[in-house]
């Protein structure tokens, strides 16, 4: 089994802390932590995520593992010499023009609602929705499978700050944005058509 107890004395020592502040702040005994210190029992995963966060340091280098998991390279943003693909990010171009500007827009279930001021009413998949589906592809998803493991804005479905600006654009919990154009050429007339 993998001797992770050495390292994580040092990083915790390194941050001046005691077994029972390190003990707290993962809602365990010190007695655990002490454990693992010695090499008696280990973390479990959801454990290990927490001490890989906290220390700022990857799993990988607290498992002591000098070079990069498979895992590393399938949740990983950077990763671009670790897979040997890489799909590039562009923004697509739209025909020049006006287009309908929203007038209101309802989220349910990541469903965008789009009612246009031409009175029209039209869906599009939240960036969040394409995101998690892209998560699952091979090639989409370098970056999106932290959504997987329960990162990102879950509640998204529950329930969105949306803001209509002047321009046509909508913000939903005011940083993702759609522009009046997207809104309009990549939402669909029928939900079942997404």
């Amino acid at each position: 089994m993998v001797e992770i107890g050495t390292r994580l004395k040092e990083l915790r020592q390194a941050k001046e802390m005691s077994q029972k502040q390190l003990a707290d702040h993962l809602h365990v005994t010190p007695q655990t932590v002490s454990k693992w210190e010695l090499n008696k029992s280990y973390p479990d995963l959801d454990t290990l995520l927490q001490l890989s966060d906290f220390f700022q340091i990857s799993t990988d280098k607290l498992l002591g593992n000098s070079k990069p998991s498979f895992l590393h390279a399938l949740f990983s943003k950077k990763g671009e010499n670790t897979m040997k693909k890489k799909e590039t990010d562009s923004k697509p171009s739209y025909p020049k023009g006006d287009v309908p500007k929203a007038v209101k827009v309802e989220n349910v279930a990541n469903i965008l609602i789009i009612t246009f001021d031409n009175g029209d009413v039209r869906y599009l998949k939240s960036h969040y929705l394409n995101d998690y589906l892209d998560a699952y592809s091979l090639t989409k998803g370098r970056g999106k499978r932290r959504l997987l493991i329960g990162g990102g804005p879950t509640i998204m479905w529950l329930g969105t700050d949306i803001e209509i600006l002047e321009d046509g654009t909508v913000l939903l919990f005011g940083k993702d944005s759609y522009s009046p154009q997207e809104l309009w050429y990549e939402s669909q007339s029928r939900a079942t058509g997404l």
